[in-house]
């Protein structure tokens, strides 16, 4: 298991990485606040996975609702791939993090 401090870095770098790509990370207070929750332990990441899934099928639902309507889904946004970001092995991997 590791600790807050290393969540927090691998968050951070994937957050980086994906600004420096030009696709952000969903920056949606709910989201955030989830992902704050994993860093602190409280969450596995299948937790924050399963909630990010329901969130995109929420935006989806409310963009179905009001035609017309600019509703971010989850492709707008770039996957949190914090099990390897793009198979880089310089890039930190947390595969046993649950």
């Amino acid at each position: 298991m590791i600790d807050s401090d290393r969540r927090r870095m691998i968050f951070d770098q994937v957050r980086t990485k994906a600004v420096l790509r030009g696709t952000p990370i969903d920056d949606d207070p709910e989201f955030l606040g989830w992902v704050e929750l994993w860093i602190s332990g409280e969450y596995d990441m299948s937790e924050l996975r399963s909630r990010y899934n329901d969130l995109a099928v929420r935006r989806a639902q409310r963009s179905r609702s009001f035609p017309g309507a600019i509703v971010p889904t989850v492709t707008d946004a770039e996957p949190i791939d914090i099990h390897g970001a793009d198979n880089d092995p310089s890039y930190p991997t947390v595969r046993d993090v649950d």
